[in-house]
């Protein structure tokens, strides 16, 4: 669990909050199956301290990725990845405006870290999550 993280790099001047960072970082590791169902998180001290953040930085990230069901907590055992929700129905309409604000923040991060956004399309549509 910890080469997971140890591995993750806080970019302070990305213009990207440092909590959204790390939500962004658990969120890819669930999503890719790197963290897996069950499995517990990293103590607030210790992912503070691995990542040289505030611990309430990290708190707030884990209550909202908390609040976004992708975590658990359990009152004085920690944090648990959480078992995957059954995705809700959206109108055309709605996957529209969540496809339009995903597309937005996805550029707009890889812009920041100097990534064009057709090598970003290029990586997408070849599946290269782990490049």
């Amino acid at each position: 669990m910890e080469q997971l993280f140890k591995n993750w790099t806080i970019e302070f001047n990305s213009g990207i909050p440092v909590y959204r960072q790390i939500m962004n970082y658990i969120s890819a590791a669930v999503a890719q199956g790197t963290l897996q169902e069950g499995e517990q998180l990293p103590t607030i001290r210790s992912l503070h301290e691995a990542l040289n953040v505030n611990a309430n930085t990290v708190a707030k990230a884990y209550r909202e990725l908390e609040l976004k069901g992708i975590i658990s907590s359990q009152r004085g055992s920690g944090c648990f990845v959480a078992r995957p929700q059954e995705s809700e129905k959206l109108s055309a309409r709605e996957k529209k405006a969540r496809i339009r604000q995903l597309v937005v923040r996805i550029t707009a991060e890889a812009r920041s870290h100097g990534i064009r956004v057709e090598e970003l399309i290029e990586h997408m549509q070849q599946g290269k999550l782990h490049a």
